[in-house]
Parts: structure tokens; sequence; C-alpha cells
């Protein structure tokens, strides 16, 4: 298996290319980044640094004869300082992303999304009701990634992802501490 993934930096992202990288199912592995991973010295893993704006054109190599998509890209409105930049992120470059792998032809797309995930609810920007915001690009990039037309697509919509030390004020609020 080739894979390529988008959004390897992140908790599962990174979590991802390492299972990769260990897996002798996957022959190689290509991570299309806003930045450099470090520490990660396998002849298997070849990066990406690109502009995410120009994905599709700064990309193409990465696609090419992939045999699947890992898409875990996603950010925080406090980190994309603002609506806008959220949606930039979360919604548009997952577009992109899909519309690139299904250009290159690319068959299978695997996008990870979140629980609650709904493209019909409003588009609320307001800062104190973000949650809708989140799950209504959450579910608007889920039906680009199917509007592309993929033979195999595949979404995850976990609950709650551990963070470790890099957990978000909801995500600590969430779960129980491992040392009571």
């Amino acid at each position: 298996m080739k894979a390529v993934v988008i959004g390897g930096t992140g908790a599962v992202g990174s979590s991802l290319i390492t299972q990769l990288l260990s897996s002798p199912a996957c022959e190689s592995v290509r991570a299309v980044l806003r930045r450099e991973l470090t520490g990660e010295g396998s002849g298997k893993l070849k990066q990406y640094v690109i502009d995410l704006d120009r994905l599709a054109q700064d990309a193409s190599e990465a696609f090419a004869g992939a045999d699947v998509c890992f898409c875990t890209i996603g950010t925080t409105r406090a980190v994309a300082g603002s609506a806008e930049n959220f949606i930039k992120v979360d919604l548009e470059y997952v577009t992109a992303a899909a519309g690139a792998a299904k250009s290159a032809g690319v068959p299978h797309f695997s996008l990870l999304t979140a629980a609650g995930a709904n493209a019909s609810l409003p588009d609320v920007r307001w800062k104190l009701l973000h949650g809708v915001l989140y799950a209504r690009c959450k579910g608007l990039a889920e039906q680009a990634v199917i509007n592309q037309g993929f033979s195999h697509a595949s979404i995850f919509r976990p609950g709650l992802i551990d963070r470790g030390a890099s957990a978000r004020s909801s995500e600590k609020l969430m779960t129980t501490p491992q040392d009571l």
C-alpha cells in the first residue's frame, strides 16, 4: 500500500504515520504537511511541506500512484484566530485534498471528522456557539469527500481524542486522570 497522509503533525496524524511506517503492508508514506515532522527517519516516509492554500498544485506528486489518502487535518478556532480561518482549515483544505486525491486517481479516501458532524446545522459564526460551526464544518467536509465519488470513502467520527499533554480545555474536562 502507498499512503498519503494530510495533517500528519497532529495527535491522530502523527500516530497514524507511526503505525503506517511500522506496517509491513505499507510500502510508502507520503506526508503532506504545513511544517516538517521531526524525528521521523524512516526510508518509507517522504515529506511534502507545502502552503496548503496551494495544496492541489504543490502536492500533486504526493498523490500520484497512491492507494489511499488519510486526511486528519484540523485546527481549533483559538489557533486559527477566527471562524473564517477555522473554516479554511477544517473545510476548504479537506475539500482541496479530496479533489487532489480524486484527480490523481487515488481510489480510497479516509477522513477524520467528529461525532455530531452535521452539514445541515445553521452557519453560526459567533464564538459562543462555536460548537455548531464545528459540527457543521465537519459535516460539510464529509459531504465534500462523498461528492468526489471515490471507489471507497471512509469517515471516522471519534467522540473524544486523547491528546495527552496537548489536550484542549474541553478534552481535559471530559477525561479521567490516570493516577486516581
